[in-house]
């Protein structure tokens, strides 16, 4: 999912309750349900890990990552907050478990314990998350194609900001 988009949800998530650590917690359980949905890009994670499709990958999460930036500076420019602070941490939240999943990748565990060996079993857990819906209920072994899932995503998106500002 769009890093965009987990940040829009957190600061939804963050906008609905007054304490920071509230917001900190909801936005990343948010993130979870938010990735259950599928977008698409299954087929990049993939060449990604394998190696074969690197540079792509690292494009799309740069531009994913300025898209983001870009998004909170406007929330935050033309939206007035009654807790900022909560906002923020909403986010915070919502980027934090995909922020782990790329630290788990440079970090590259060699051994059996330690903090990379911990965020690889968290990158198990995240990737098991995508496939929840994908794999149970839809009954499809694959994701939907990266085509419809930037449109799905886009679309989201565009719903997400309209409630935001």
């Amino acid at each position: 999912m769009f890093l965009a988009v987990h940040a829009a949800v957190g600061a939804l998530a963050g906008n609905a309750v007054t304490h920071p650590s509230e917001a900190f917690v909801l936005g990343a359980v948010s993130h979870f349900f938010i990735d259950m949905i599928p977008h698409g890009d299954e087929v990049m994670y993939e060449g990604f890990v394998s190696g074969n499709k690197v540079k792509r990958a690292v494009l799309y999460v740069g531009i994913d990552a300025v898209v983001t930036a870009v998004l909170i500076a406007v929330i935050f420019i033309r939206q007035d907050f009654f807790q900022p602070i909560s906002v923020e941490m909403g986010i915070i939240g919502s980027l934090l478990p995909d922020l782990l999943v790329g630290l788990s990748h440079v970090l590259k565990p060699k051994r059996t314990r330690g903090l990379a060996w911990r965020l690889q079993g968290f990158q198990r857990f995240h990737m098991h998350n995508h496939h929840f819906l994908i794999k149970r209920l839809r009954r499809f072994e694959k994701d939907i194609s990266l085509y419809y899932g930037l449109a799905l995503q886009a679309l989201l998106l565009t719903v997400l900001v309209k409630l935001i500002l």
